[in-house]
């Protein structure tokens, strides 16, 4: 079992007034879920949803909305899917926070927590995987097997090479190593 620290800055407090009744309606979908077996496919069903949404052209999403031509609305510029890959880790964070768990205790829980915004999330996960080598090898082996999970995985790992290259040089982005 590993604490889970409060977070420094709540994803709740920091957010846009219009984002956070969306954020607080993902925490209470997940917190019903009976345990973590139940709750990580609740979150990767909601995310991998979510990422559907995003990889829809703009105006189709503010359709969907109900937004329509709305003059706030973000110039189209094709940035969905990146969009998303970029807000992940902050609906990860509030989902999570809405749980107000106090410590890690599996497998599945621990691969979500290290998907969070907030360090202290992910150092948990961390230090309940090395509590125990069999803990980091259940994580593992949950994140081979679960399809969901692994979508989640590949879209975040999409998010953290266009980050790096992005700060590095072109050289080093666009090698296919």
């Amino acid at each position: 079992m590993a604490t889970i620290a409060t977070p420094a800055r709540s994803v709740f407090e920091t957010s846009p007034e219009k984002l956070r009744p969306f954020l607080h309606s993902l925490a209470g979908r997940v917190s019903g879920g009976a345990n973590w077996l139940v709750r990580k496919k609740t979150v990767c069903d909601l995310l991998l949803g979510l990422d559907a949404f995003f990889a829809l052209p703009a105006e189709e999403r503010r359709a969907l909305m109900g937004t329509g031509d709305d003059a706030d609305a973000p110039a189209q510029d094709g940035t969905g899917p990146e969009d998303f890959r970029n807000v992940l880790p902050l609906y990860v964070g509030a989902i999570l926070e809405g749980l107000k768990e106090e410590a890690v205790t599996g497998p599945e829980q621990a691969a979500i927590y290290m998907l969070s915004i907030h360090p202290e999330h992910q150092m948990a996960a961390e230090e309940w995987m090395l509590a125990d080598p069999r803990n980091g090898k259940a994580v593992r082996r949950m994140m081979r097997s679960d399809r969901r999970y692994r979508q989640l995985m590949e879209r975040m790992a999409d998010h953290w090479r266009k980050g790096r290259a992005g700060q590095g040089s072109s050289e080093t982005a666009s090698s296919p190593r």
